[in-house]
């Protein structure tokens, strides 16, 4: 992430986003300017996330961003907060993936040898 000064002696934080983007859906605003998803686009992401909220990123031109997001307990956001330990999980989890598992009788003395 890249911070920049703006016009306000405060700093807005900025997200430079290299994705491609799909054109989906046009959609009109309702009577209080609000747009909706639609069932459909929400069982399409649904499907890759539960989401929960969405983030909004606007570009210098206009382009408004959905980012779909899950709230995390704060006593677990340690785990993301550190590159290394969320590594480390993501690795065990591929080798879980890839089967490469072993069978503990001994929980105790196996977690004495970590």
């Amino acid at each position: 992430m890249k911070t920049i000064k703006s016009h306000s002696k405060t700093k807005k934080e900025t997200v430079d986003i290299h994705e491609e983007f799909i054109p989906y859906q046009t959609k009109p605003l309702d009577s209080k300017y609000r747009i909706t998803l639609g069932g459909r686009l929400t069982k399409l992401i649904g499907r890759r996330m539960n989401a929960e909220a969405y983030q909004i990123f606007v570009g210098r031109n206009g382009d408004i961003l959905l980012r779909p997001s899950v709230s995390i307990p704060s006593n677990e956001a340690w785990v993301y907060q550190n590159p290394e330990v969320i590594e480390k999980v993501r690795k065990g989890l591929q080798e879980a993936r890839e089967g490469k598992t072993e069978r503990v009788d001994d929980l105790e003395s196996f977690l004495d040898k970590l």
